[in-house]
């Protein structure tokens, strides 16, 4: 028989704390189960016999919503929550004997099922969980007394909206009730989004439309459900595993409705162009905003636009050349005048209307878009009229235009050229306070330096706008400039300079419940502290970075993980 391993405290597979022992928390729904509460929010319901773990597992997923069964019906895995297993526990001695037998040989049967909702859920959820756990713990425990303890709690929660009512309201268009209804219960937003998912093409642009509208009009009284929305749609569309229909889509409305709070997501958007199949969704979002706010586009790298109107496929060209126009963007009426003989077809959705169209068609409405523009018969959208920049310094709008000279010539390959337009208008945005355009053009800089193989150069200008985004509390951008400095110090060999980004991009995507990411940043924090020959601390790192990896399925990660994990330990016992 083989050696049998030592009992192990047990701890949750999310956060690693040590849990308490699991208590009667009343009322029961499914079976003789006894419930936990960890630190972090996970909840986790005991089975005793270890044969019950799918009637434990939809108990443990009631329990986390607080027996609000409407709610823990509708939540959707991977999407709303998480999922866990221990096996081998014993209640009696609040053990785990990852062996599934004891030291006497005897078996343990128990099993533990986790459930840990995401962020924006469990702050709803988690007081009412809390406190009936708590009030279990004011009791004796049961294995301490001959009877069993019964507790019985009042259930209370804010207002809850069904499914139902909230598909009626998207159906209507009534944008009015539903936003109301989003004040009053802050899972309405998670409803429309659902919507996104349907297999009817006209709901599901209706649902995009709606969920951008209704975001944007609660933005100001709950502004962390909406940007904890444009957080799981940003990263669903950066993730191709993830089901992420309609999600690029829903930032470019809600961008639209709310410029000045959201208008600093438009580069993420155009951070996706990359992405092949995502560029219709880009191109319809870029279109979207472009159409009542074209200077905000403008700022951004709008001209990589250009030259996905050379793409093979007529979904991409035809969006791209509709969004050109809603931009009203001159200077490329020779590039969409190319078009106006393509005959090919493709649906576009053109905020009221889902068509079959022609590029050609959508060309020709394009160039028409673009000449008004250029003789000043279109009118500039009120909302734009009341914009800033429309008194801004004459220096400004100078330093604008020359953004887009050099952007032209970065694309075109001119990276000197480019470089040097980008550090003189550096200086005109600094001197006037523009924040934000001094963090775009100092990315800029940094990415030629790049370019060119310059790596110690654009170190500084990668630092400066990672210090504006911290400062504008962007913690989407500020992960990705850690990431860009982290590669520069890599690439550079000076791995010990790595280590405090890595710390710093660990806590904001571990509140951005990025799991994907942590695993990513645990592991090169262990990558760090193995080449300082700080082989515990390596340890942790690469073990709770396994153990991410393990519970969200990348299995091949996590077992490459495991075997170095176990040539550590056998260092460190070498060394002992």
């Amino acid at each position: 028989m083989s050696i049998q391993k030592a009992p192990e405290i047990p701890r949750c597979p999310f956060c690693t704390q040590e849990i308490p022992r699991p208590r009667q928390v009343e009322p029961k729904h499914l079976g003789d189960f006894d419930y936990g509460v960890c630190e972090c929010g996970a909840v986790f319901v005991h089975d005793i016999t270890g044969h019950n773990l799918g009637a434990a597992m939809v108990e443990a997923l009631a329990f986390a919503c607080d027996d609000d069964w409407d709610l823990a019906w509708e939540l959707m895995p991977e999407e709303d929550y998480v999922d866990a297993l221990i096996e081998g526990y014993d209640i009696s001695r609040h053990k785990v004997f990852p062996k599934g037998y004891d030291q006497e040989g005897n078996k343990i049967k128990g099993a533990l099922s986790f459930i840990r909702l995401k962020d924006d859920i469990r702050d709803i959820k988690s007081d009412g969980v809390k406190k009936r756990f708590a009030l279990s713990m004011e009791k004796p425990d049961r294995l301490a007394t001959k009877g069993e303890v019964t507790l019985r709690t009042t259930k209370s929660h804010g207002k809850r909206y069904s499914k139902r009512q909230v598909e009626k309201l998207v159906r209507s268009n009534d944008i009015k009730a539903l936003t109301q209804m989003a004040f009053e219960d802050p899972l309405v937003l998670r409803k429309i989004q659902r919507l996104l998912y349907t297999a009817d093409m006209v709901k599901r642009w209706q649902a995009v439309v709606v969920l951008g509208a209704v975001a944007s009009g609660i933005s100001h009284h709950n502004p962390t459900a909406v940007g904890d929305l444009l957080r799981r749609l940003l990263y669903s569309a950066n993730d191709s595993a993830a089901a992420n229909w309609g999600a690029i889509e829903t930032v470019g409305e809600i961008i639209r409705n709310q410029p000045s709070l959201y208008g600093s997501f438009v580069r993420h958007i155009l951070g996706l162009i990359g992405d092949v199949p995502s560029r219709p969704a880009i191109l319809w979002a870029i279109g979207r905003i472009g159409e009542l706010h074209p200077r905000l586009v403008r700022t951004s790298s709008f001209f990589v636009l250009f030259d996905l109107l050379d793409a093979k496929e007529p979904e991409i060209r035809g969006h791209a050349a509709w969004a050109l126009g809603q931009l009203g963007a001159k200077e490329a009426y020779n590039a969409v005048k190319r078009l106006i003989e393509d005959k090919e077809e493709f649906y576009l959705f053109d905020g009221d209307e889902l068509k079959y169209t022609t590029v050609a068609h959508v060309a020709r409405k394009a160039l028409k878009n673009m000449s008004e523009l250029e003789k000043g018969k279109m009118e500039i959208q009120k909302n734009e009229a009341k914009k800033p920049h429309s008194q801004e310094p004459k220096e400004i709008i100078k330093a604008r235009q020359i953004y887009q000279e050099a952007e032209i010539l970065k694309n075109r390959g001119q990276s000197l050229d480019a470089l040097a337009k980008f550090e003189e208008i550096l200086a005109v945005f600094d001197s006037h306070g523009y924040e934000v355009e001094v963090a775009n053009v100092c990315e800029k800089i940094g990415d030629l330096h790049v370019m060119r193989g310059n790596m110690k150069a654009a170190l500084s200008p990668y630092k400066r706008t990672l210090a504006i985004c911290e400062k504008k509390n962007d913690p989407i951008s500020t992960v990705i400039m850690l990431e860009k400095v982290i590669d520069i110090y890599r690439h550079l060999k000076e791995y010990e300079k790595c280590l405090p980004y890595y710390m710093r991009a660990l806590e904001l995507v571990e509140n951005l419940s990025d799991v994907k990411r942590s695993a990513l940043f645990l592991t090169g924090i262990g990558d760090i502290y193995e080449r300082k020959g700080q082989l515990e601390d390596a340890l942790d790192a690469y073990s709770l970075a396994e153990k991410l990896f393990r519970n969200m399925g990348a299995r091949e990660k996590a077992d490459l993980l495991k075997s170095g994990i176990e040539q550590i330990e056998a260092r460190l016992k070498a060394n002992s």
